[in-house]
């Protein structure tokens, strides 16, 4: 009796375990899987990818490769079946994030732990021409608009005039003395995050004359990609003492009032790091790096709410440890209406449909909490029988 007690003990404890660990992230036992959403995948036959980050520009995707490295034109007018159109290397080790302005790409690049942003004329996508070089040395956070291309280098944030894409100017430099990292120009002011978690507020109307005119402490919060909805700052990226598993975060911030921004809601992803920011119909789309994709409502931005994710493991493509969902970009299609294009590192680029959006209730946990009460069960019951035929076989020996 005393076995068959303990037995049950250990079961009840195995139980308890992955109870606990399903009600330890309660919050996500609320999301739903994003279902029958996925379109189209790109990813070349037999050749090993590294997709970093993707711009939309006309019915092309532009992608970064950082196993090629360089850059793929991926055509996307018929997103079931995106094919590439072309490519072209750069000359650093690797290719990391991308931005697009006036049929440039400018792609940030490493070599040898020096980091310098590449440019290459688009303006023929079929047939993409390497410009040239922007040799700085700690290029970190980076985008462009029309002719003007802003770079964080160490602690300054420098402007360039890329009207001649043979030949730039530099416009300014504006030292903010403090390491610059993630940046983005949005209607005529630049959002930044220094190593220090501040978001600093240039005022860029005057690319040649860049002024800070706010700083906003962010706490323990690192931003990694910014998009603005109506007077509100929403930011994707992660908590820096949190574990490595768990960290990713969205914020809204109040920037009404640019000089004095003040915070509004916070919500946990469930990811590595909050990577891109896409907004459609009150729904945020964020990448969530190793999570997938995931769906906050921001209907309310002072109550951030997540209402689901799409997983790209439910993908034939993206199995294993390649799925990476990293900057989620809108696309319209005229047939297939509101489509979501993102990049999942190894496994390629991913097109998903954000019309209509079908939902399964998923809780992470849940499985493997029922496989291993169950195995625990079954286990239980053929420790049961196997004790069962062994005292009646002690009793017949008895006899």
């Amino acid at each position: 009796m005393k076995q068959k007690r303990s037995i049950f003990v250990f079961i009840l404890l195995i139980s308890s375990i992955f109870i606990f660990i399903s009600i330890k992230y309660a919050y996500a036992a609320e999301f739903k899987e994003i279902k029958n959403a996925h379109i189209g995948h790109y990813q070349p036959s037999g050749v090993s990818v590294m997709f970093e980050d993707v711009e939309i520009n006309g019915t092309y995707a532009y992608v970064s490769d950082a196993s090629l490295p360089g850059l793929r034109v991926i055509s996307l007018a018929d997103p079931s079946n995106p094919s590439l159109t072309a490519l072209r290397t750069v000359t650093g080790a690797s290719s990391y994030e991308i931005e697009i302005a006036n049929d440039v790409a400018y792609l940030r690049v490493v070599e040898d732990q020096d980091w310098n942003i590449e440019y290459i004329d688009i303006s023929s996508p079929a047939s993409p021409v390497y410009k040239g070089l922007l040799d700085l040395g700690y290029a970190r956070g980076f985008d462009a608009s029309e002719t003007t291309l802003f770079v964080n280098n160490y602690t300054e944030i420098i402007s360039f005039n890329f009207s001649n894409v043979e030949s730039p100017v530099e416009l300014d430099r504006l030292n903010l003395t403090e390491f610059v990292e993630s940046l983005t120009f949005i209607e005529d002011y630049l959002y930044i995050c220094t190593t220090t978690h501040q978001l600093k507020i240039v005022n860029a109307t005057d690319p040649s004359n860049l002024n800070l005119i706010s700083s906003f402490d962010l706490g323990e919060y690192y931003a990694q990609s910014y998009f603005i909805e109506e007077n509100v700052l929403y930011t994707s990226g992660l908590i820096s003492t949190k574990t490595i598993l768990h960290r990713a975060h969205v914020k809204s911030i109040d920037i009404s009032d640019k000089t004095n921004a003040s915070f509004l809601s916070d919500i946990f992803i469930d990811g590595i790091n909050g990577v891109g920011i896409a907004i459609h119909d009150n729904k945020l789309f964020a990448g969530a790096c190793a999570e997938g994709i995931v769906v906050v409502d921001i209907t309310d931005p002072s109550s951030l709410q997540a209402i689901g994710f799409y997983d790209d493991y439910q993908d034939i493509y993206c199995g294993g440890s390649k799925h990476y969902a990293l900057y989620p970009k809108l696309y319209e299609d005229a047939t297939l209406g509101n489509l979501l294009v993102f990049t999942s590192m190894g496994c390629g680029l991913n097109v998903i449909s954000i019309d209509n959006l079908e939902f399964e209730l998923s809780i992470p946990g849940f499985d493997v909490f029922l496989l291993a009460l169950t195995t625990m069960i079954a286990i239980f019951h053929v420790h049961k029988k196997l004790r069962k035929n062994l005292d009646s076989s002690e009793s017949i020996t008895k006899s």
